[in-house]
């Protein structure tokens, strides 16, 4: 089975320069936990990805005003990303690097060959072939 099969195409995206309250507004009316962050909602290249966690934890968890944090200054980068012609049986996702934080972020971003946002694979877990671990 292909990224392109199982994908979400309508991505909802954040731009990098968005604020964390603009983002968790976005979360909140979609209802959604996560989205990719890119420069530009036209261009959609992508930067990283932000969940709501991680807006708690890093921008109001740490004492940041979300009205001041942007969207990349929280984005992580450690997002598995795919092409949509990837095949997904066999494809490993990763434990997260950092030994600290035990969330794990089930969500999959599918780019095409200039790096724009295509795709969405938001529960890969329930997708046959795809393993999780180290």
């Amino acid at each position: 089975m292909r990224a392109s099969e199982v994908m979400v195409t309508d991505v909802i995206v954040a731009a990098a320069g968005a604020t964390s309250a603009e983002v968790a507004a976005l979360m909140r009316v979609k209802n959604i936990s996560v989205v990719p962050v890119v420069d530009n909602p036209k261009d959609r290249h992508y930067m990283g990805t932000i969940s709501d966690r991680d807006i708690v934890a890093h921008c109001v968890g740490a004492g940041h005003d979300p009205t001041d944090c942007s969207a990349a200054d929280h984005a992580r980068t450690d997002t598995p990303v795919v092409k949509p012609d990837t095949e997904l049986k066999g494809f490993k996702v990763a434990k997260q690097p950092d030994p600290t934080d035990h969330h794990v972020r089930s969500t999959i971003i599918v780019l095409d060959g200039d790096k724009k946002v295509v795709g969405f694979i938001p529960h890969p877990e329930e997708i046959p072939g795809i393993q999780f671990g180290s």
